[in-house]
């Protein structure tokens, strides 16, 4: 009988794909938040924070959190902008929730860190009550 299992942080196509997504929300991550008004407090502030994100999203560093930090960003900007680029901004969104919801893959740093562990679901068969 074949076992059926559930993997956490998937590798092959599934985790090139991952990659790549991870790479392409890393890539908005630069080209937000540098647009976002945060020289009040530096003037390079907002290069800095995209740089992190940048390259936390690129190493798979705390993916989820950073995905979904930088979803709620793109959405933010959406509404700030005008009309002609919030639907651009949304789409951005959904890009970096769906990373969030993902997960980064086994290519990545959280994979190395947690740990790629793979969940075997057996199918249990009748107790016998034993006297």
């Amino acid at each position: 009988m074949m076992a059926r299992f559930l993997a956490r942080y998937p590798d092959g196509a599934a985790g090139i794909a991952l990659v790549l997504l991870r790479l392409a929300c890393a890539w908005i991550a630069l080209l937000l938040i540098a647009r976002l008004p945060l020289s009040r407090f530096s003037p390079n502030a907002s290069l800095v924070v995209s740089a992190a994100f940048a390259l936390a999203l690129a190493l798979g560093c705390g993916t989820r959190i950073v995905a979904f930090v930088l979803a709620a960003a793109a959405i933010a900007s959406a509404f700030m902008t005008g009309t002609d680029s919030a639907l651009t901004m949304i789409a951005r969104a959904c890009g970096c929730a769906a990373l969030g919801l993902l997960g980064p893959g086994a290519y990545s740093i959280d994979a190395i860190v947690f740990g790629r562990r793979v969940i075997r679901l057996e199918p249990r068969g009748p107790e016998i009550p034993q006297r």
